[in-house]
């Protein structure tokens, strides 16, 4: 069903051995090991302390040196040296492992979550079970959580639309109803999910714009932290499960928009408080995505589909679905339904200030309420329409007009949210919490929630670990997903900043740490699989 182990894995799999066998060492030089201020005062032995009888004797012999015995304090005070040198560098060596013991225990972690993943969906250990499609599970689940969640309203001092709080709950109630619609098969809310993702690439255009013109630095460790947080999950499931990066296509269209809002902003980025240069930006971003995308065919598969490095990693191959002979088909229709939107998000956070100040103005109770009034009716005409001409339709219909249209709900959203003063300042603290798991309770749904139908697989079914009882499974099942991917979001911030700190130099060294250890890795498992002949080995 899943085919034979790939050199890939293998290597993975001796890697999380040394990972796990540090970070055993790590926790005991923790316990019992001396601190890493220690060293500080730890001086070298002098050599004439080495042995003072020996040295004693030659001082008090008038007769001349004896060369047997000069020999000896020499053999003696090397000897010494060289002890001395290894007890400094076990010293030196414990205090770095105490240093970065939570590294090391977050990456220790790392392996025990990836084997669980590999036992759930890669092992006939845990039995699967069939999915239960009824709209009664779906909503009336759904109406429990939102009921639950109003108990745990938060406020907060600041009034300013689109506060962190506010963005995290908007991703929080849509994952949950994301998953839910995988889970329970609820093919009817195809289109609103869809939107769903939409606002999740909004997002992605408004939150980096927004972050760059306000002046954060474009450093390469905030942008190689960024790219981590977005892709090491993915990678190292791709790594562990042998499937290929496109069957998380989320990872990688979120790293392409980030990437041209990136290169946007840092283009002239001397020039970024200019609202004609800025507006410029945004047009030529506009202006090759159109060609990119709606361009001659040709040009997205030259830019994706020919490069050594980037082919790989857009190319998809569904076991599902044969007749796709085209690679490219899956990213370019994946990404392409959401093309624009972040252009759209773009937009919105060079207007922010307008937004904001359309909001708080400081005008009669009488104007205001006229202003919220206003705001709100057209917020729902628009999404009336949207409602009745748009969201209506087909799946297949949709999707044609979804990459023009998808702007106008999550307008009236963001306007109904955000139109008085109280809905801004309060948030619902369940959804935000849930928000702030989005990329994990995506991909862990996969492996851990449900069972994929093999490499490269859908998840078609759902995995059992409460034979008999379908909602105490999904209870105890739920739990351990929850409890998993918010483990797996804190040990990616814990490695992110231990694989990428501050200092330019201390990246490059663990840069080619982590090279010659995975070279050393990758030689181990081709001499476990023979590809290197080693006797005895296996």
């Amino acid at each position: 069903m899943y085919g034979d182990h790939s050199q890939l894995q293998i290597a993975a799999a001796i890697a999380c051995c040394f990972i796990l066998a540090t970070w055993a060492v790590a926790e005991a030089c923790n316990q019992l090991g001396p601190h890493a201020g220690d060293m500080q005062g730890y001086e070298l032995t002098s050599t004439a302390d080495v042995d003072p009888v020996i040295v004693g004797r030659k001082v008090a012999d008038d007769t001349g040196p004896d060369p047997e015995v000069c020999q000896n304090v020499d053999d003696t005070v090397e000897k010494e040296e060289a002890k001395e040198g290894m007890r400094r560098t076990s010293v030196a060596v414990q205090a770095w492992l105490k240093e970065h013991v939570s590294a090391w225990r977050a990456g220790a972690e790392l392996c025990a979550i990836l084997a669980f993943l590999y036992l759930c969906d890669r092992t006939a250990v845990l039995p699967e079970g069939p999915k239960t499609r009824d709209p009664k599970y779906f909503w009336g689940l759904w109406a429990v959580i939102v009921i639950v969640a109003c108990f745990t309203i938060r406020k907060t001092e600041e009034s300013n639309p689109l506060s962190r709080e506010q963005t995290d709950e908007w991703k929080g109630w849509m994952q949950i109803m994301f998953l839910m619609y995988h889970y329970f098969e609820e093919k009817e809310v195809y289109n609103a999910i869809r939107v769903y993702i939409a606002a999740y690439v909004w997002m992605t255009g408004y939150g980096n714009f927004f972050l760059y013109r306000k002046g954060k630095s474009f450093t390469a460790r905030r942008t190689a932290q960024m790219l981590f947080r977005l892709n090491f999950l993915g990678l190292v499931v791709c790594v562990v499960l042998r499937n290929e990066y496109m069957l998380y296509y989320i990872c990688a269209m979120h790293t392409l928009f980030t990437v041209f809002v990136l290169v946007a902003m840092f283009v002239l980025h001397s020039m970024n408080s200019l609202y004609t240069v800025l507006w410029v930006k945004i047009l030529t971003t506009f202006a090759v995505t159109v060609v990119l995308y709606d361009g001659p065919d040709y040009i997205f598969r030259l830019v994706f589909g020919t490069l050594p490095v980037v082919r790989p990693l857009f190319a998809f191959h569904d076991p599902l679905h044969p007749e796709f002979k085209d690679e490219m088909h899956e990213f370019h229709f994946r990404s392409g339904l959401d093309r624009y939107i972040w252009i759209f998000g773009m937009i919105c956070a060079l207007h922010y200030n307008h937004f904001a100040a359309l909001l708080q103005l400081n005008v009669s109770c009488a104007r205001r309420l006229a202003i919220q009034v206003t705001l709100v009716l057209i917020a729902l005409a628009c999404g009336a329409l949207w409602w009745k001409y748009a969201s209506q339709l087909d799946k297949y219909a949709y999707n044609k007009i979804h990459p023009f249209t998808s702007f106008v709900p999550l307008s009236a959203y963001l306007i109904l949210r955000n139109c008085t003063e109280g809905l801004r300042k309060r948030y619902l603290y369940l959804f935000a919490y849930m928000g702030r798991t989005t990329l994990e309770t995506y991909i862990f749904q996969f492996h851990i929630w449900m069972r994929t139908t093999g490499l490269n697989g859908s998840p078609k079914k759902l995995l059992v670990v409460v034979p008999g009882s379908y909602w105490l499974n999904f209870a105890v099942l739920t739990a351990i997903y929850i409890f998993v991917s918010i483990r797996f979001s804190h040990l990616t911030g814990v490695l992110r900043d231990a694989l990428i700190p501050s200092s330019l130099r201390a990246m490059l060294w663990i840069s080619v740490a982590l090279l010659t250890a995975g070279g050393l890795c990758w030689i181990l498992s081709l001499m476990w699989t023979g590809s290197i002949p080693t006797p005895g080995l296996r």
